[in-house]
């Protein structure tokens, strides 16, 4: 009697355990892999953080020894009143000038040169016989008055023709003039002078 059998079937078929030792050894090893880049890692970040740690500790230090000569030049101030007191007169000095700097620097002004070049002009234009007593410059040298006396009467209009050869704004007014006799004790013309701006 023949019997056939059939090694195809399942019954007979070698059963492959799962966990071989190659693939055992292939886990273990990846995981080994795994843990040496985490730790390689890990020593990299704890390298990175200690050479900070030492530059931070450094830039601390520098700073720290800046702030005490801060203090210490501070306390040496305190401690002198007399340049305490000067130095807190030179800030005033300071925040008054600038005010008055922005003051000046935002205010329109008529005659910001000066009357000194009237006061030039009036000398060069006297003569003799002729004496001011009283001037009076307004309106930022619009207006202008002078009176005074001269010997004769014709002085005058000559002087105003003095006037007009200026230098300054003076030889652009129109001058009136008011002459006044001379009284019996005295030998002087009084006369003033008026102006306005052309």
């Amino acid at each position: 009697m023949n019997q056939q059998i059939n090694l195809y079937l399942s019954e007979f078929r070698v059963k492959k355990d799962a966990l071989t030792v190659l693939l055992m050894g292939q886990v273990l090893g990846g995981v080994l892999a795994i843990m040496v880049l985490i730790s390689a890692y890990d020593l990299f970040t704890r390298w990175q953080l200690s050479a900070e740690l030492v530059q931070s500790r450094s830039s601390l230090a520098q700073e720290t020894k800046k702030t005490d000569e801060l203090e210490g030049s501070l306390a040496r101030r305190s401690q002198n009143r007399e340049l305490t007191d000067r130095l807190d007169q030179a800030e005033e000095r300071l925040g008054s000038s600038r005010q008055i700097r922005e003051f000046l620097s935002e205010t329109k002004l008529g005659n910001v040169i000066g009357f000194s070049e009237y006061f030039k002009d009036l000398a060069r234009a006297s003569m003799d016989g002729l004496s001011l007593s009283e001037f009076q410059i307004t309106e930022g040298g619009d207006q202008i008055k002078l009176t005074g006396q001269v010997m004769e009467s014709a002085m005058v209009p000559r002087y105003v023709s003095n006037l007009e050869h200026s230098n300054s704004s003076i030889r652009n007014q129109n001058f009136s003039a008011s002459i006044l006799g001379a009284g019996a004790d005295s030998q002087y013309f009084s006369f003033k002078l008026s102006s306005a701006d052309e």
